[in-house]
């Protein structure tokens, strides 16, 4: 598989999405946008609800380096820098909102279900680990039950897409962004 192929159809994607929104974007759009067959998009995903999976899969990588990166700079034990880099990161990525939106609107498909489940999984492992290292760094008291918090940061996270699409006020979003930052480091 060449990535950056796969990179390409991702991006590509994901400025379709930015104009059109999801249920409009087809692959047919993604064809003549990318200049490439059907076939040579089917080599690296099956549907175009995959193809918006792998979208969000890449967004938790993205937003796993921003941690450690966040991880790594913190001098002092301070757990909110990696909070907030996790935090804020959900105000820069609307399409990411939009795509988990429409997957859930999708639910009938059972291929579907399996992208959300994935997508699902890997918010709770990524987010587990960063809790563990967090712990590892003394930054999170190790009395922190890390499966718990983990869990509870990626309810949050699910609130915190929908109310991003819903209130299009920078100054609140960023309100709730801080609050919500407030309550994950007062729960530590």
């Amino acid at each position: 598989m060449d990535q950056n192929t796969f990179q390409f159809i991702l991006s590509t994607t994901e400025q379709l999405i930015k104009e059109k929104g999801c249920q409009q974007t087809t692959l047919q759009d993604i064809m003549e946008r990318t200049g490439l067959s059907k076939g040579a998009i089917y080599h690296y995903v099956k549907s175009k609800n995959e193809l918006f999976g792998k979208i969000l899969l890449g967004y938790m990588e993205e937003l796993n380096h921003s941690f450690h990166e966040a991880v790594n700079q913190s001098k002092d034990k301070d757990v909110r820098k990696p909070v907030q880099a996790l935090v804020s990161s959900f105000a820069e990525r609307e399409v990411s909102n939009l795509i988990f939106i429409y997957l859930l609107s999708q639910r009938h498909n059972m291929k579907t279900v399996a992208i959300l489940e994935e997508v699902h999984q890997n918010s709770l492992l990524l987010s587990e680990t960063w809790i563990k290292v967090g712990q590892e760094h003394g930054a999170i008291p190790a009395d922190v039950d890390a499966k718990s918090f983990a869990s509870m940061f990626v309810t949050l996270s699910y609130g915190l897409r929908i109310n991003q699409l819903l209130d299009k006020n920078p100054d609140r979003q960023a309100a709730k962004l801080q609050d919500m930052f407030l309550l994950m480091v007062g729960a530590l």
